[in-house]
């Protein structure tokens, strides 16, 4: 029994270390953003094409990938140290894949192209400017049997999704 809990006990100290040596490699990308920055706003994006509502779909991500990020907090874009602000230029939504029985489009490729960019309010200057940056997602109709589908919609909930995550990364550690 006593040679059970020695063994027990040594294998729940190695597991702690090991754990720890694990977690202390974990931390996220060093910021590239000043300093005195202590706040980031997010403007309502604008929307240049004729896709209602993708303005504040894109606007309400970014939001919630700053504040899952959690490193600057959100603040009013007015009174914020740092502005992001998106301008959505383009809405494609390409077939790329047709049943050749019937004809019906099997997979779609949805896209938006988008100028970024941050503004250092304090300073009065423009921290980063990314123009026309495409970001796109596929996803397959109900028609496509085999496959994982989607609906258009929830395609575009998560082309949003992914291109906050990426205009978030962007903003705060210049990838």
């Amino acid at each position: 029994m006593k040679v059970r809990m020695k063994c027990f006990s040594a294998a729940r100290r190695l597991l702690t270390v090991g754990l720890f040596l694990a977690l202390a490699g974990c931390h996220p990308a060093p910021l590239v953003v000043p300093s005195y920055i202590q706040t980031v706003g997010v403007e309502l994006a604008q929307n240049m094409t004729s896709y209602f509502g993708l303005d504040t779909l894109m606007t309400q991500n970014i939001i919630q990938q700053f504040q899952i990020d959690g490193r600057l907090p959100i603040g009013d874009p007015e009174k914020s140290d740092m502005t992001v602000r998106v301008i959505i230029r383009k809405y494609n939504e390409d077939p790329m894949f047709y049943d050749l029985k019937t004809n019906n489009v099997l997979q779609y490729r949805i896209s938006i192209v988008y100028d970024l960019a941050s503004l250092d309010k304090r300073e009065k200057k423009t921290f980063l400017e990314d123009k026309e940056t495409t970001h796109s997602v596929f996803y397959y109709t109900p028609d496509y049997a085999g496959a994982i589908t989607e609906t258009k919609d929830q395609a575009l909930a998560r082309l949003a999704q992914d291109t906050a995550t990426a205009i978030v990364r962007r903003v705060l550690t210049g990838y």
